[in-house]
């Protein structure tokens, strides 16, 4: 559990110093240059967005383990899992998903996201909240637990490809602000696989 601690620790400093990042950047930008100061606070509001749905997404994790402490129904169980789940899917489907696909391309090039792979990963974010939709509708089948292993995969590599083209400075703040909670996902989807056989074991 230490190990996971300190994972959680690291994601939080992430979000905190992509926060002093955007508000070094939004103080620092001349008034005159409204436009860009806009968009920095924007930077600044996004990133503070995703660190709060962090927030919730830990304290609902914890209401899981305890649960599972007092011994209360399966049933309890899998629906504080699907609360988790569901921010997920809610997030593939509309900012990574419905924005990136359906954005206009002046709104999306002022933001940096005006290649053609932006517009094929929001694509990409819609397939995902349907294959992800599977477990969350039908947990117990065994097929769910392999969705679990290809959904922690995918979200490391989606977390680690971003964080390098950020440090090479080849996609926007606001793309990066994202792999916190790419991270997070990785880690649930690999807790849910190693937990999956020894639920579906159990009765409701």
């Amino acid at each position: 559990m230490k190990s996971k601690r300190y994972f959680y620790l690291a994601l939080h400093l992430l979000f905190l110093s992509g926060l002093l990042y955007a508000f070094n950047h939004f103080i620092t930008t001349p008034k005159i240059d409204y436009l860009q100061r806009r968009l920095w606070a924007y930077e600044n509001w996004i990133i503070f967005s995703f660190y709060a749905l962090f927030l919730y997404l830990t304290l609902t994790e914890r209401q899981i383990r305890l649960t599972a402490r007092k011994n209360k129904s399966l049933t309890r169980y899998l629906n504080e899992f699907r609360r988790i789940l569901a921010v997920n899917l809610l997030l593939l489907a509309f900012p990574w998903g419905l924005i990136l696909l359906l954005a206009p391309q002046d709104l999306l090039s002022l933001l940096h996201f005006s290649s053609i792979y932006w517009r094929i990963l929001g694509a990409g974010s819609l397939i995902g909240a349907i294959i992800y939709y599977f477990p969350y509708r039908f947990y117990h089948h065994p097929f769910s637990r392999y969705i679990f292993i290809f959904g922690a995969i995918d979200n490391l590599i989606a977390g680690l490809a971003l964080t390098g083209l950020f440090v090479l400075e080849q996609i926007p703040l606001t793309a990066w602000s994202t792999t916190p909670l790419l991270f997070y996902f990785a880690y649930f989807f690999y807790d849910q696989a190693k937990k999956h056989p020894q639920i579906t074991t159990k009765k409701s």
